[in-house]
């Protein structure tokens, strides 16, 4: 990845039921610390253990994981890794771009719309079917068109 890393947060996130039913405005920023602790960890959204949560942020955040844990907002697998819940929701893939240029390199015929029947790209703009204009020159509706191809 370029640059810093950063994490995404929705504007709604401060009135979402989950956050705005914690306990304090340290837990809810407890839990913005956790998201961007969790963004830079190899397995991005999650710790190995709570030890390792707890090692890479303040003791004040980790006393909030279990408040987290209750509301949702953080889970527990089965191996003690603490992940942030719903973390592919907000956050982007940092490889999504790279991956999907390679894609878009190795099958070149998925970009020129030939693969999907459309017309070929050396079709111009001035090469289409006019539309029918009405009495007073104007290009008819498309709605008018349907009516009349469905009244005839």
């Amino acid at each position: 990845m370029k640059g810093r890393p950063w994490a995404k947060f929705d504007v709604g996130m401060p009135k979402d039921g989950k956050v705005a039913t914690l306990s304090s405005d340290g837990v809810r920023w407890a839990f913005v610390a956790i998201v961007l602790a969790a963004k830079e960890q190899d397995r991005q959204g999650g710790f190995d253990s709570l030890a390792h949560l707890k090692a890479v942020v303040s003791p004040s955040v980790a006393d909030a994981v279990e408040e987290l844990v209750d509301k949702g907002l953080l889970s527990v697998d089965p191996e003690g890794g603490i992940h942030v819940s719903r973390w592919s929701r907000y956050q982007i893939d940092p490889t999504a771009a790279a991956r999907a240029k390679a894609y878009r390199e190795r099958k070149p015929e998925v970009n020129s719309g030939e693969a999907a029947g459309y017309a070929s790209p050396e079709i111009k703009f001035r090469d289409r079917v006019p539309r029918p204009r009405s009495s007073n020159g104007a290009p008819q509706s498309i709605a008018s068109i349907v009516r009349k191809t469905v009244e005839s």
